[in-house]
């Protein structure tokens, strides 16, 4: 019977095989096949998607979309060298060829399918992680020193009666558990470029937060539902899918946004309270190219903006978007210069000669100084105060006030040809009265 379901097995996971991987049963499909319904949401998820990301090949290659290079990436900053980017995005991997003596070049590994990405298979067999600070407070974040593997050929989990005909199983509380995550969000560099996981620890032993990371990313299935198929339906499930900026409903939790308004002589004053009310950690988190921005409009009655009169700190940096330095052009989601403000955490490099200046909103990888960091605690709030010129014969203006999420900042997605979009997370509009002037 043992042998029969094997068959059935590598026949569902026999995609693997492209993979150029010698062991098909370490491929997700493999895992599908018995795991129906945990396989699909992972496929749905972002960390299937990950192995054939354009955008982590260009970002590692330093190369834009029609593979030119254009020195925007790690390799692009770093030649020659491998880095440690492969330890997230093809992490068994690196192990694998570690126990080698080998370095994992992420872009070989991506181009040539070398893996299976952040897989069942890895996921499943870590059986410790090992979270580590020197002396300085910096942390060794290398998989090859943080993660223990159970070798043995069991598949690791947070059910303690769980069986299985295909593999032997072992009960793992690691699997409940945030350190977990560690493994890939956490990464030190010069600096704690991946700071997630210890932002949620600092904002969990505060008492800021009581979900651990899978109790946010990992949805509770609300009904009893099977590991497997014919396996038993249980309660307390956790979906595979992942859910994070990607998911409307995780960005439209994350922020509250407050909008007050007042009117004080000939100016307009607006106050914004932006709170991190739904995030264990950060808002943004992730990587230093993550950002929110909060941008305000004030329109009079034909629909002109009101004159910026307030702090200049009251306006977008640069890397909100400036537009074509050549031709000048700025598009729909250039917003530098206007009124708002972001919340990210930035890095930029040293000088460099052929620029004369150093590179701002880069890569832990590039990252020579903090440059600011608004990112938000959880339970932090931010008030921001802006004013305009109140137009005369006018009676009333709306003031519109936004946050959205973006994934990398425009600047860096122009250069690269990403397509980037404005996800939303919060909007409030106020319609203000104003005495005829």
């Amino acid at each position: 019977m043992r042998s029969i379901l094997l068959a059935a097995l590598l026949a569902a996971g026999g995609a693997g095989l492209a993979w150029g991987d010698t062991n098909p049963q370490t491929s997700p499909a493999y895992c599908g096949g018995c795991h129906t319904r945990i396989y699909k949401e992972w496929q749905s998820s972002t960390m299937a998607k990950d192995i054939n990301n354009p955008v982590v090949y260009q970002f590692y290659t330093g190369t834009n979309g029609k593979g030119e290079k254009d020195g925007l990436g790690f390799q692009g900053m770093h030649p020659g060298e491998a880095g440690d980017c492969a330890d997230c995005h093809v992490p068994q991997l690196v192990l694998d060829e570690a126990a080698k003596g080998k370095a994992v070049d992420l872009g070989v590994a991506m181009k040539e399918k070398l893996d299976h990405g952040i897989s069942c298979n890895f996921c499943h067999t870590v059986s410790d992680v090992h979270i580590r600070q020197d002396a300085q407070g910096r942390f060794d974040t290398r998989i090859t020193h943080t993660v223990t593997q159970d070798k043995s050929g069991a598949k690791l989990g947070p059910f303690k009666d769980a069986k299985s005909p295909a593999h032997p199983t072992r009960y793992s509380a690691l699997h409940r558990d945030s350190k977990l995550c560690a493994i890939c969000h956490l990464n030190q560099e010069k600096f704690l470029s991946m700071s997630t996981y210890k932002d949620w620890l600092d904002a969990y032993q505060a008492g800021k937060t009581r979900q651990t990371c899978q109790g946010c990313h990992m949805p509770l299935h609300e009904e009893p539902v099977e590991l497997a198929v014919g396996g038993p339906k249980r309660e307390g499930v956790r979906a595979h899918t992942f859910v994070g900026a990607h998911d409307p409903e995780m960005l439209a939790k994350a922020l509250s946004l407050d909008v007050q308004t007042r009117v004080a002589g000939d100016e307009l004053v607006i106050t914004t309270t932006v709170k991190n009310v739904g995030a264990g950690h950060k808002v943004p988190g992730a990587g230093p190219i993550r950002n929110v921005i909060l941008k305000i409009d004030a329109i009079d009655s034909d629909g002109k903006p009101l004159p910026y009169v307030g702090d200049k700190k009251g306006l977008l940096p640069p890397l909100a978007g400036m537009g074509n330095p050549k031709t000048k052009k700025r598009d729909a989601q250039d917003w530098a210069g206007m009124p708002g403000k972001m919340y990210a955490k930035v890095y930029k490099t040293k000088v460099i000669p052929k620029l004369g200046r150093a590179m701002v909103g880069v890569g832990g990888f590039a990252a020579q100084e903090l440059a600011f960091d608004t990112c938000l605690k959880p339970q932090q709030s931010d008030t921001t105060t802006y004013r305009f010129k109140l137009p005369k014969g006018s009676d009333k203006v709306q003031v519109k006030a936004r946050l959205v999420y973006r994934w990398a900042f425009k600047p860096l997605a122009d250069r690269k040809g990403w397509k980037l979009e404005d996800r939303p997370m919060r909007e409030v509009t106020r319609e203000v009265q104003v005495a005829a002037r």
